[in-house]
């Protein structure tokens, strides 16, 4: 996201709740009392909206009761705000993700872009968060991002995009990204160009089942979406995860713009995956707050489609999603353990954003 959504940054824990019938439900939020920002200017129909400002809660952790049949993973939220060297919420995301591990199986961990906020002389952003997530590996838990536009050329200092710059250029220079995430960093099986980790896939095996997570490139090119297409048809026993910075508008439609400097909208790219009966979820980020739902694919399947951008400015919120594969459900948390706006001694805290949902008749594919 650039400086013109700098107002949506600020989410705390929220000040409206939603759920959407039918097939869909979800939430969208403005920011916290405390930051007050945005709504989103549509939302999709049959959403029903409650204000309020609801107090955080201490709701507990998911329920793994079989792991044979039931696993966990989390899906970070954009980190621009946290990238300062002296700033401790990822390290104590990650420090959080490792030691409820075994609770809640959790079997790998994403993260939906713009990791950094923008480059400077000493690369600071970039050491300090390739750093600070490398410990999810070193720990033998799987780690994927998906660049995004903040982890581009596109984004000079300040976080507008780079002066006399053909923005649509830059976007697709990855050069820090690969010096500091390549293609190794993330474990990928499989990628759109040799040597690039922008475009890459990994497998797994959990719940019982096969999983494939397919990182893209921010609005993709035709190639990639093309590319994105051979992986899926050539993977129909795996469980496919799309994870791409841009997806969802903030009120849970698939967007239909490229930004003005991508290649392909995520329409396009939804129209180029929804045909296949293994495609299973999608995360992305950039813009908006939290959002959870589902919209049949073309054989009449769910697909379930998640949004985290938040943008927090005191808290570190992730995702944790967990699947029953026996039950065919997801069940979904925003969680934050650590709070800076609290007094020093009080900021570890176990606090859950109101977006806590399940979505129920999910289908998975089987050998």
């Amino acid at each position: 996201m650039g400086r013109a959504g700098r107002g949506r940054r600020a989410l705390g824990l929220g000040a409206l709740t939603c759920a959407l019938a039918l097939m869909t439900v979800g939430c969208t939020t403005p920011e916290p009392p405390r930051s007050p920002g945005t709504t989103a200017t549509a939302a999709p129909t049959g959403t029903a909206a409650v204000s309020g400002t609801p107090a955080p809660t201490a709701e507990p952790l998911p329920p793994v009761a079989d792991p044979a049949t039931t696993f966990s993973f989390a899906v970070i939220p954009d980190t621009q705000p946290e990238v300062k060297a002296d700033d401790p919420r990822t390290d104590k995301r990650v420090a959080w993700l490792l030691a409820h591990r075994e609770q809640l199986n959790l079997q790998w961990v994403l993260h939906s872009g713009d990791v950094q906020d923008w480059d400077t002389p000493d690369h600071q952003q970039w050491v300090s968060m390739s750093t600070r997530f490398a410990a999810l590996a070193a720990a033998g838990l799987p780690f994927i991002a998906a660049p995004g536009n903040h982890d581009t050329a596109a984004v000079c200092e300040g976080g507008s995009a780079c002066p006399g710059a053909d923005t649509a250029v830059t976007v697709r220079d990855t050069t820090l990204w690969n010096r500091y995430y390549p293609p190794s960093y993330f474990g990928f099986e499989g990628l759109a160009e040799p040597g690039k980790s922008d475009n890459g896939f990994r497998t797994f095996r959990a719940g019982g089942d096969d999983w494939l997570v397919l990182s893209l490139e921010i609005w993709p090119r035709q190639q990639v979406v093309d590319w994105a297409r051979g992986v899926v048809a050539a993977h129909p026993h795996h469980n496919v995860i799309v994870l791409t910075h841009m997806f969802l508008e903030g009120d849970g439609s698939i967007s239909t713009t490229n930004g003005g400097y991508g290649a392909t909208t995520p329409t396009q790219l939804w129209d180029a995956l929804k045909g296949y009966p293994n495609v299973v979820m999608t995360f992305s980020g950039h813009t908006g707050q939290v959002f959870s739902g589902s919209v049949p694919a073309s054989d009449g399947h769910r697909v379930a489609m998640f949004l985290q951008a938040m943008h927090a400015p005191d808290t570190n919120p992730v995702r944790i999603v967990t699947v029953d594969t026996a039950a065919g459900t997801i069940t979904t948390q925003v969680r934050s353990s650590f709070d800076r706006s609290k007094p020093v001694g009080q900021q570890d805290v176990e606090e859950v954003y109101p977006y806590s949902t399940t979505i129920t008749g999910m289908r998975w594919v089987r050998p």
